[in-house]
């Protein structure tokens, strides 16, 4: 079957993304010109929609709206492609709806970077997380994550075992793990393929939600205070209870044990060759630049102090947060 170039999908169930729609809709589609388009309403099934693109054999499938669908999306994507269906090259254009009102005083040019990445820029490979665990029922589900995934052991009585390839921690109480891969956002617009190249292990952090500290940052609604944890391509959970959650909602589960792992190169992502800028990444660059002072100071430290400090210590992990 003869491939067809490009098929779009549209999330049109929020209204900041009806108005960018109509705002910006007619050069999106002159730029794209694609071949198929799949508008989703609150009443389409978006696993349906994307077999149909799939199946209907796009060798381009981008996809605009919400973190939340974007997060949805990639999910059943990944099964989709583990379950044998033949890969394409997908684009993801994450709107907020920030960016939705935002976008109302720019010109549709202001895309064109984006557009021209999507109909002629190149994909790369990349590697995504993959979780097992088992449901209330005792049944082996499997679910896919682009940056990371929170695991909350929070029953009553709370115990926890964590495994990194072949270490091993025990923790009593209530404990939050973020395992992350990606730092950046799933936009190919904002991603820089050099930070994609850094991500081959999963980077474990956690957070003792049973501090009396971590009980007033809840009630101020601040994050946990985290701490590293450790590193690695397997990482292993049990627990009399895990809650496992995407960042961007909309998707939760239960289970007594967790495997979660990095697949490697197992999406075909289209971004840009030079990331878009933006007010964040130039403000961190500006940032990054270190005061001639600190500079010359750390040429004058000794080899010795040197490795001293950089010594880490994991046997409490919740001591302070310099082990981080």
């Amino acid at each position: 079957m003869m491939k067809t170039s490009l098929h779009l999908i549209l999330d049109c169930r929020k209204p900041h993304m009806r108005f960018f729609w109509r705002r910006h809709g007619l050069r999106i589609m002159e730029r794209l010109t694609p071949a198929g388009l799949s508008f989703l309403t609150p009443h389409m099934m978006l696993e349906q929609e994307l077999r149909k693109a799939l199946h209907g054999g796009s060798k381009r499938l981008v996809i605009i709206g919400t973190p939340e669908l974007l997060s949805q999306t990639f999910h059943l994507l990944m099964k989709e492609f583990q379950g044998g269906q033949p890969s394409c090259e997908i684009g993801f254009w994450q709107v907020t709806k920030k960016e939705a009102w935002f976008s109302m005083l720019q010109t549709s040019e202001t895309f064109s970077p984006l557009l021209h990445t999507f109909r002629n820029g190149h994909a790369v490979p990349v590697n995504v997380i993959k979780a097992r665990y088992t449901d209330q029922n005792s049944q082996l589900e499997t679910a896919y994550f682009w940056n990371e995934i929170i695991v909350q052991a929070s029953g009553q009585p709370a115990s926890s075992i964590v495994t990194i390839g072949e270490e091993e921690w025990t923790h009593q109480g209530k404990v939050r793990f973020r395992l992350a891969l990606h730092k950046e956002p799933l936009n190919s617009w904002r991603i820089n393929h050099s930070n994609l190249l850094k991500a081959n292990d999963l980077q474990v952090y956690a957070a003792n939600l049973s501090s009396p500290t971590e009980g007033v940052a809840k009630l101020q609604h601040v994050p946990p205070s985290e701490n590293w944890f450790g590193k690695g391509e397997f990482v292993q959970l049990h627990g009399n209870y895990l809650q496992m959650s995407s960042p961007y909602g909309g998707w939760t589960a239960e289970t007594q044990q967790l495997q979660v792992e990095v697949l490697p190169r197992s999406l075909y992502l289209l971004i840009p060759m030079i990331p878009a800028r933006t007010a964040e990444r130039s403000r961190a660059n500006l940032l990054a630049f270190k005061p001639r002072s600190l500079v010359v100071a750390s040429r004058q430290r000794s080899p010795q102090n040197a490795v001293k400090s950089s010594g880490k210590s994991m046997d409490n992990l919740f001591r302070d947060d310099k082990n981080k």
